[in-house]
């Protein structure tokens, strides 16, 4: 099979990737890049990925870039078990979905981790002179500003109260998802694109997982649904034989240290969210 994964148990996006291999029942070798210590931006690896992110899928020596990419090319060349749904509309609904995702949510997602956690595990492991050299080599621009100021204003910077929006009209979206899926679904419990699992919910749930360990949980508080797929996404996700599927013990310790140090600025993100509707 010839599969190999570069990524960090840590990415959301390397998640859905791992999530969807091991849905298949694919065998791979893992590569792990430490992105803190900035192993991502290792001559060997920007030769595969030049924008030095994960996941990077090579396969019979192609590599294979961008997570939702490569979750299509994965679906092309190991279709058993179907991760798209056979009809046209479900299938426009999945691909819907991981198109927001890519657009809307992992920058916001990216925001709010920087905001809440990764800045302070960064300025705890590194000299002013690292950071700036960290930054000066993200190779997107716009990835880079936006790093920057969430690294220097955390939840005040510019991003952020755009970022929980984002996510509330995600959570809205999903929502409506789940209600026309279980229109079809009869007695089964519905999915995000219909009455099986597909590549929505791959993509969706680490991203949801994350924002729940964000503080993020009272966006779908009022919408059942999406808390019920959450948690059958996650059991799929954990009964995979996969390890660390959304991360190390130590990172989500990590994460609910400085969550509840931040608790209050997200806090304010959120009621002024919910203000505007």
């Amino acid at each position: 099979m010839n599969l190999t994964l570069y990524h960090s148990v840590e990415s959301t996006c390397a998640q859905k990737v791992r999530i969807a291999m091991a849905t298949k029942d694919l065998d791979w070798e893992e590569l792990r890049l430490n992105l803190r210590k900035g192993e991502q931006f290792a001559p060997e690896y920007l030769k595969l990925n030049p924008k030095a992110v994960v996941p990077t899928l090579v396969h019979e020596g192609v590599a294979i870039r961008e997570s939702s990419v490569i979750n299509e090319y994965l679906e092309d060349r190991f279709p058993q078990p179907p991760l798209r749904p056979a009809d046209a509309a479900a299938r426009a609904r999945m691909r819907l979905i991981v198109k927001i995702i890519d657009d809307e949510i992992h920058p916001a997602i990216g925001v709010l981790s920087y905001a809440v956690f990764l800045r302070h595990q960064m300025n705890a492991r590194m000299t002013p002179d690292e950071l700036r050299e960290h930054f000066r080599r993200v190779t997107d621009p716009a990835r880079r500003e936006r790093q920057q100021s969430t690294h220097e204003k955390g939840l005040e910077s510019p991003g952020a109260a755009g970022a929980v929006a984002a996510l509330q009209r995600f959570v809205a979206h999903l929502d409506d998802s789940l209600d026309q899926a279980a229109q079809i679904t009869a007695d089964r419990e519905p999915w995000l694109a219909g009455d099986r699992y597909s590549l929505a919910d791959a993509a969706a749930v680490p991203y949801m997982v994350r924002a729940r360990a964000l503080g993020l949980t009272p966006l779908w508080a009022a919408r059942p649904a999406v808390g019920a797929w959450l948690q059958r996404a996650v059991d799929h996700a954990q009964a995979l034989p996969v390890g660390e599927v959304f991360g190390s013990d130590a990172f989500h310790a990590m994460v609910a240290e400085y969550a509840e140090q931040e608790a209050p600025g997200v806090e304010t993100l959120l009621k002024a969210t919910a203000e505007v509707g």
